[in-house]
């Protein structure tokens, strides 16, 4: 048995109907940040009453209220569905069931409180508020929630809020005699001091209760005892406390140290291991537990998040009964586990959008997903938006050219009265992410159909890809100094190929596979796919009006004086004037192309240098905006300015940041 569906209405950020559909074992939430994870959390918690020393109540700030705070739903509504019931839990949740013993349980809350100040929860199985509903029923359902940032030395101390002392209740069951014997009998050893072992202690009581008598009188004094604890089962098991050494297998008692001197990630381990002991002897005794944890990385550093994680995927399967719902924002923990265990959640039109990737139509790719999602491809499940780009050059890139693209946007929306975009990709949660490749039909079946995909699920996310045109070469015939035409030893012309360098109004056709995706992804809700008009990245931007600023910065990394740097001294010089000179242009952004990808500098580090000068541009605009901002539509124009981005980039970038298509 397992939680299959859960629908959530009028409770926090959902107003209208949420539905979350749920795998059986292992569930990773995903998503940014107010995108709902806690809320599908606590409504877990709220319907099937966990209980972690606290009855969670509703207040007036669980309804949800509208921004403009016109509108607050007048109920809240939970319902939740558990699928695969065996015969035995068929007969166990049958009043919880419908015809296809599919078991359902509802809560509501109506938003008036009543003269206390108190919200009615109203709570029942089945179809009808009419069915009965029997409370013992919960009794089979044990629901465990581990909060976030949580304080693992408080709940591992002696106490009554101490999670030892709920695992050591569990694991005594109906064996609590011999162990309140035993410390009964130590502590009457201490009080009667029968054996005279306790001088000191008997000494101790003898002059409390002389010093009491002394000053209250035989008729209003008091007398005490001393002894060493509590001898009811409780009071035994809420004094034990939990020790630790930084190893393992370790028996000598004294090499112990107190868990307030160890450190804050493994007190959180040492936390979640006392839950696991406490699952282990529930796996006989409840029917289903659920096992709610919020943020397992906190404290914790990559190795040790891939290590839980992976412990927490044996567990689910070893253990039936046993469903986990986790939340995170760990790229680590995201890309250490499978993709059908992963679910996409965020915020549209007030509801939460959850998406179970194992529902999306991969095909073969989600064996490749699965390979290639690593900690730096897995932060497109926390974006907002997402560029996938081939190379480098264009990872490191992007993110400045993002910021001259959205100056020259924001510019002409302040103009025409518009709205604004934000004014860089850190500021639109959109993440550049490199694929390593003209691999985009993998990645791109996450967002639109593609490549035979077939699917109405998708990841509501803005993603746009920007791939090379790549022409193929050009097969030419060889000739000699002489310009005789070159044979091969079957006399048949020699042939080489060679690259093509279009000119700006040209159109080559592209030999680049990924150019087949364009039409079917350019079709979706949520993928776009780009692509440059005439080469490569490196040669479209140079020949869109930047062979100037390109040069510069070929004449300065370039290691050594001579025809390189006088070359690129003369295409500087030119400042990107071509008039009827097309063919000058050709040849210049030739040349810086056939430079940039080289020994001496490589993309990488043309990229980096790139970057670094225009982002020092553009940082020097920025800090000339006054006070008020009254000249803020001036520095947008000068930032414009900087660079000439082309076109299939501009696109990418304002379709990533929810601009749509201009």
């Amino acid at each position: 048995m397992y939680i299959s569906r859960l629908n959530i209405s009028g409770y926090k950020n959902c107003k209208e109907n949420s539905e979350v559909r749920l795998n059986k074992g292992l569930n990773v939430l995903v998503g940014e940040n107010g995108s709902g994870k806690t809320t599908i959390v606590n409504a877990l918690r709220l319907i099937l009453r966990e209980n972690e020393f606290s009855y969670m109540n509703i207040d007036e700030d669980d309804f949800y209220i509208s921004l403009d705070k016109q509108y607050s739903a007048p109920d809240i509504r939970i319902d939740l569905t558990l699928d695969s019931l065996s015969s035995d839990e068929q007969v166990t949740f049958l009043t919880w069931c419908d015809a296809d013993f599919k078991a359902q349980l509802h809560l509501e809350v109506n938003s008036n409180p009543n003269r206390k100040g108190y919200y009615k929860k109203e709570i029942w199985g089945g179809a009808s508020k009419s069915s009965i509903f029997e409370e013992e029923t919960f009794d089979c359902i044990e629901c465990i929630y581990l909060p976030p940032l949580r304080d693992a030395e408080e709940k591992l101390v002696n106490g009554k809020r101490s999670r030892l002392a709920q695992l050591l209740k569990k694991q005594y069951g109906d064996n609590k005699d011999s162990l309140v014997k035993n410390v009964t009998d130590f502590n009457f050893q201490i009080t009667s001091n029968a054996e005279k072992k306790y001088n000191e202690i008997e000494s101790a009581k003898i002059n409390i209760n002389a010093k009491l008598e002394e000053a209250l009188g035989q008729r209003l004094g008091q007398s005490i005892n001393l002894q060493f604890a509590e001898t009811t089962f409780n009071k035994i098991v809420e004094s034990i406390k939990m020790v630790f050494f930084p190893g393992v297998q370790q028996s000598d008692p004294n090499k112990f140290r107190d868990i307030a001197t160890n450190s804050l990630g493994y007190n959180n381990l040492l936390y979640i291991a006392t839950v696991f002991a406490e699952l282990e002897l529930l796996k006989d005794n409840n029917m289903m537990t659920v096992l709610l944890i919020e943020e397992p990385e906190a404290h914790l550093h990559p190795q040790l998040q891939v290590k839980f994680i992976k412990y927490l995927e044996e567990v689910t399967r070893k253990l039936e009964n046993l469903q986990v719902v986790i939340t995170t924002h760990s790229p680590v923990l995201a890309s250490s586990i499978d993709i059908n265990n992963l679910i996409h959640i965020t915020q549209r039109e007030d509801r939460i959008i959850a998406t179970p990737l194992k529902e999306i139509d991969l095909g073969e790719s989600k064996n490749y997903i699965n390979r290639w999602l690593d900690v730096t491809k897995s932060t497109l499940l926390f974006s907002k938006g997402i560029i996938l780009v081939e190379g480098i050059s264009e990872a490191m890139l992007l993110p400045t050219f993002a910021k001259i693209v959205l100056a020259q946007y924001n510019k002409t929306a302040l103009a025409n009265s518009e709205t604004l975009l934000p004014t860089s990709l850190e500021e639109a949660g959109v993440s550049t992410i490199n694929i390593n490749g003209i691999n985009f039909k993998h990645f791109m079946k996450l967002f639109s159909n593609c490549d035979g995909s077939s699917s109405g699920v998708h990841l509501p996310i803005f993603c746009s890809g920007i791939t090379d045109n790549d022409p193929p070469k050009l097969k030419i015939l060889v000739y000699d100094e002489k310009g005789e035409l070159k044979k091969d030893k079957d006399d048949e012309p020699l042939t080489t190929l060679q690259d093509i360098f279009p000119l700006p109004n040209e159109s080559p056709v592209g030999g680049n596979s990924a150019l087949n995706l364009i039409e079917d992804i350019n079709k979706s809700t949520w993928g776009r796919l780009f692509s440059s008009p005439l080469k490569t990245f490196e040669y479209d931007l140079a020949i869109n009006g930047n062979t100037s600023l390109m040069a510069r910065i070929i004449h300065d990394i370039w290691p050594a004086e001579g025809t390189v740097k006088k070359r690129c001294i003369s295409i500087f010089e030119k400042d990107n004037e071509y008039a009827g000179d097309e063919q000058g242009l050709k040849e210049d952004a030739e040349y810086l192309f056939k430079h940039i990808n080289v020994d001496e500098i490589g993309k990488g580090i043309y990229a980096q240098k790139l970057t670094e000068y225009l982002e020092s541009q553009i940082q020097g605009h920025l800090d000339a905006i006054n006070d008020n901002k009254s000249n803020i539509m001036e520095v947008y124009e000068n930032i414009s300015k900087i660079m000439n981005i082309p076109d299939y980039i501009r696109k990418a970038i304002i379709w990533a940041c929810g601009g749509g298509e201009r």
